[in-house]
């Protein structure tokens, strides 16, 4: 417990004085005092009857078999266990019924959107999906349930101003490289966290990732990202008394303060929140940085194809997804396809 608290201090010491670092580390221990933790478990409990825990765990080594990652696999298992502990029944004998019941639950008393209904949806889906290939089940239910309709809404990438405004509200070295960067190469913030500096070719200007799937792909640095990423790791080398060989085995983006722990995603996504807050720009999240990462090359002429590459997308439909086509495009092109 005493080691999960002093963690929290240490997260927090880089947004908090000493005085509020004080205030919270005394607050941490009066409300947990004389309480214990336990690790959350996804995995079912074996009744001895119904084999449901020998289902889910041959379900998981065949999603592992593809290389999903240990994040998706709790999704799925969370999931499942959430749906049997609702429904209180074996899967075998879960009806449409108890399924229409468990997400009409779900929808009305836990509010929960229609894009997350259906998330849970695919999850269970794949899940009878495999029993039925296996042979472990009749049919799959979930398919019965027919499919949600789900408001069509376009996300939209970060203006031109917008992007100004955060550059400007950017108060240290570190914050301004790490939007330049995210915007520059369009990395998911759990790639962007496990990057460390012996991964970035700054002469070069590139670097491969390991993304979903276990995939790596190469991408590239623009001038503007490797010059705000250079006087990060300069600042960093005189803070942390390290030549430059030596840091390369640090991470790429760390906290401010010692002992300078590589950032989480948690942290990244606060960062920005901070970061947009400060700049008057709305919803600003790493993830939204993909998104104009993609649209921006569009834009310039890029293949849609060239663009799904550094995605690290497996289908065009994926990166049309992150995909804004910009109005003024598409009138430009009609205008000139018309007139020829």
């Amino acid at each position: 417990m005493e080691e999960l608290l002093m963690n929290v201090v240490r997260q927090m010491a880089e947004y908090l004085d000493e005085e509020q670092l004080d205030r919270l580390q005394n607050v941490l221990y009066i409300q947990f005092h004389g309480k214990k933790i336990a690790e959350d478990k996804y995995e079912l409990q074996n009744t001895g009857t119904d084999g449901d825990t020998h289902k889910v765990k041959l379900f998981v080594a065949s999603k592992k078999i593809c290389g999903r990652q240990d994040n998706t696999l709790k999704q799925y298992l969370r999931e499942i266990s959430s749906c049997r502990t609702a429904i209180n029944k074996c899967f075998d004998d879960m009806t449409v019924m108890d399924l229409r019941w468990y997400f009409g639950m779900l929808r009305e008393r836990q509010g929960i959107s229609m894009v997350t209904l259906q998330n849970r949806m695919r999850y269970l889906n794949s899940f009878w999906e495999f029993l039925t290939a296996e042979k472990m089940a009749k049919e799959n239910p979930i398919k019965r349930i027919g499919t949600l309709k789900i408001e069509s809404t376009i996300k939209q990438a970060y203006t031109s101003r917008d992007l100004e405004a955060m550059r400007l509200s950017c108060t240290r070295t570190r914050d301004r490289a790490l939007i330049e960067f995210l915007l520059s190469t369009g990395l998911r913030v759990s790639e962007l966290c496990s990057l460390n500096v012996g991964d970035i070719d700054l002469y070069k200007q590139e670097f491969k990732v390991m993304g979903k799937g276990r995939k790596e792909r190469k991408l590239y640095v623009t001038d503007s990202a490797c010059f705000h990423l250079f006087r990060y790791l300069q600042e960093r080398m005189k803070k942390e008394g390290l030549t430059l060989e030596q840091l390369s085995e640090k991470p790429l983006f760390v906290a401010t303060k010692k002992p300078y722990n590589r950032m989480t995603p948690a942290g990244v996504q606060y960062l920005l929140k901070q970061i947009g807050r400060a700049a008057g720009v709305g919803n600003v999240h790493p993830h939204r940085f993909r998104r104009t990462f993609a649209t921006d090359l569009l834009a310039r002429g890029m293949r849609i194809e060239e663009v799904m590459v550094l995605m690290g997308h497996t289908k065009m439909e994926t990166t049309l997804i992150y995909c804004n086509i910009k109005q003024d495009n598409v009138r430009e092109s009609f205008r000139r396809l018309s007139a020829a």
